[in-house]
């Protein structure tokens, strides 16, 4: 794979260009996601446009156009993968055991389908904490390592999620293994 270099203005404009729109850009994919993604999406967009500086129609004027269409390609990129990430997950979630009983695999889908609703509505911090809990089986300690936060946050977070997991009927849970009717 060849890697081609911006000329060195282009570093300068762009650097520039986000000094001027930077924030505007952050305010608009703040409110399609949550402020961590949408600051990723954010670096992650310079970061094409630098990349791309040369492709780009300099004839057009404005690059903020531009710059919006790379943010919202990437946000969406971003949600085709949270989305495949999501239906991997609730295929990785049905025990193969259930495959005699349609109607047991049917509920336990169901379960699994409302665990990973919940999980998305929580907040990335609160579900990799959930996830590396279930899924990974790491300690409190090890997840405390894991993710930069005391101890206490992995606590406070695990039982955030139990909470809202617990508000969810007859789904499986997945920070304690059991199901609720």
């Amino acid at each position: 794979m060849t890697t081609t270099h911006p000329p060195p203005d282009a570093s300068a404009e762009l650097g520039r260009l986000f000094d001027l729109h930077g924030r505007r850009i952050l305010l608009y994919l703040a409110r399609r996601t949550d402020l961590q993604t949408a600051e990723d999406v954010l670096g992650e967009t310079f970061v094409v446009a630098l990349t791309r500086w040369d492709a780009r129609d300099h004839d057009r004027g404005d690059p903020l156009p531009w710059l919006f269409g790379i943010a919202t390609n990437l946000l969406r990129r971003h949600w085709r993968s949270e989305r495949r990430g999501r239906r991997a997950m609730a295929r990785a979630a049905v025990p193969e055991q259930l495959d005699d009983d349609p109607g047991e695999r049917l509920d336990h889908e169901r379960a699994v389908e409302a665990v990973v609703r919940e999980l998305d509505r929580m907040r990335p911090a609160v579900r990799d904490t959930v996830l590396l809990h279930a899924w990974a089986e790491l300690t409190y300690e090890q997840i405390a390592a894991a993710t930069g936060v005391p101890i206490g946050t992995v606590r406070s977070r695990l039982n955030r999620a139990r909470a809202a997991l617990r508000v969810e009927p007859a789904t499986t849970n997945p920070l304690n293994g059991e199901a609720r009717a």
